[in-house]
């Protein structure tokens, strides 16, 4: 029995600002059944106070707590992992917020050296000498971890490049792959779960992307349903 889901947000629930038709029927029928449910995101850009109001705009109301980003799963994940290491973090505000949030011991660009885990989100700053800093950082020891590897996310006009080509480039130039947090790990979906107070094997997962949404539920031991 299904007592739980978990909804993937671009592609699923909306494309860019505009909501997608039967979202909002959907959301009232699992409300009426008293189903609980929360939005994921691989997005690692926004604070989760930005997503709350994104989804306002577009007549959902959801509440801080029922939002995951993979800003957030990846914050979780070095703390857990690494939670007494100098982090080099590379992305934008959500990512940074994310991590502060953890008490993660965050150093800047030019402490790079002193980084011994390295966290890639999608960073709008991202050049060739933001390259170098991330690679002199893993060349020297640092642990490598993404948000995701995302090649591109769909937009109101199509598709815009997400943070893969970012991580991709950092991956290629050092020969080391990152351990990735957001979908499609099964980090993601347990931390779904756990916001959800709902096992598991009693949650479902609906999205629209079988490499990220649905890899994401069978990896962490979740129905799936493709839309």
């Amino acid at each position: 029995m299904i007592e739980g889901v978990v909804l993937d947000i671009d592609g699923t629930v909306a494309r860019g600002r505009e909501l997608l038709p039967g979202a909002l029927e959907v959301l009232a029928g699992l409300r009426e059944r008293g189903i609980r449910h929360a939005f994921l995101t691989n997005d690692n850009r926004s604070p989760v106070a930005a997503w709350v109001d994104k989804l306002a705009a577009m007549g959902i109301t959801a509440a801080p707590e029922e939002i995951v980003t993979s800003a957030l799963v990846a914050a979780e994940v070095v703390s857990e992992l690494h939670a007494e290491r100098p982090v080099l973090a590379v992305g934008d505000i959500g990512l940074i917020e994310a991590l502060e949030a953890k008490g993660i011991d965050l150093v800047s660009a030019d402490e790079a050296g002193r980084a011994e885990v390295v966290v890639m989100g999608k960073d709008p700053a991202f050049d060739q000498e933001r390259l170098n800093v991330v690679c002199q950082a893993i060349w020297g020891g640092a642990e490598f971890m993404a948000t995701n590897y995302d090649p591109k996310v769909p937009t109101a006009h199509g598709f815009a490049p997400g943070t893969g080509p970012m991580v991709k480039a950092v991956a290629y130039a050092t020969g080391c792959e990152p351990l990735v947090t957001g979908k499609p790990s099964k980090w993601a979906g347990r931390m779904a779960a756990r916001l959800l107070g709902v096992a598991p094997e009693r949650t479902l997962v609906v999205g629209d992307q079988l490499a990220t949404d649905i890899a994401m539920g069978r990896a962490a031991g979740m129905g799936t349903a493709l839309v």
